[in-house]
């Protein structure tokens, strides 16, 4: 890490995660977030989102202790590639879900999601004492579903025709982790 002032929230071998801030929603997120290749698999993909749109839902995180918002960033060169969260966190049953997202498309198969994923599970069971994770992805979405089942997290279940995607309604697959699986 280059920046001595960027102190990684979660380190890892070859990323680390830290907080989302909104000086993070500058030229490469906005392009990330309006691009319907890298938001193919997401919900933000059915409306347009400005600078200011993006701003105002970074800082909704901020402070929130029910949601982890983190960047993923590449240690080589202190580049933000990609978020992940952590929530809703269910502190009672000691539960939460992962979404993840890599902006950067040249980012992509080199195993960056299953790292961060991971390094997050980790940090999820170690330091927040949950007990399980769960996450979900569109059937059609074989790199998250390979991230996902690479770092450790088994399939439990499928929605049936849960998403429209492009021209057909799609399965959601379910997955989980419990700690000490």
């Amino acid at each position: 890490m280059s920046d001595p002032h960027v102190v990684p929230f979660v380190p890892g071998e070859r990323l680390y995660l830290r907080e989302v801030s909104p000086d993070d929603v500058g030229e490469a997120y906005h392009r990330w977030l309006n691009d319907l290749e890298v938001t193919q698999y997401t919900e933000s993909r059915f409306f347009p989102n400005s600078m200011t749109r993006l701003r105002e839902y970074v800082a909704r995180f901020a402070g929130d202790r029910d949601n982890l918002f983190l960047a993923i960033v590449l240690r080589k060169d202190d580049r933000h590639i990609g978020n992940i969260k952590l929530g809703p966190i269910n502190w009672i049953h000691r539960t939460g879900d992962i979404g993840i997202i890599i902006g950067e498309k040249g980012c992509w198969g080199q195993g960056h999601a299953s790292e961060a994923i991971r390094l997050l599970t980790d940090h999820a069971f170690r330091v927040l004492n949950l007990r399980r994770l769960t996450a979900g992805c569109y059937a059609t979405n074989v790199g998250s579903l390979k991230a996902f089942l690479k770092a450790g997290f088994q399939q439990e279940g499928v929605r049936k025709r849960q998403y429209w995607s492009a021209t057909a309604y799609v399965d959601e697959i379910l997955l989980g982790k419990e700690r000490g699986d």
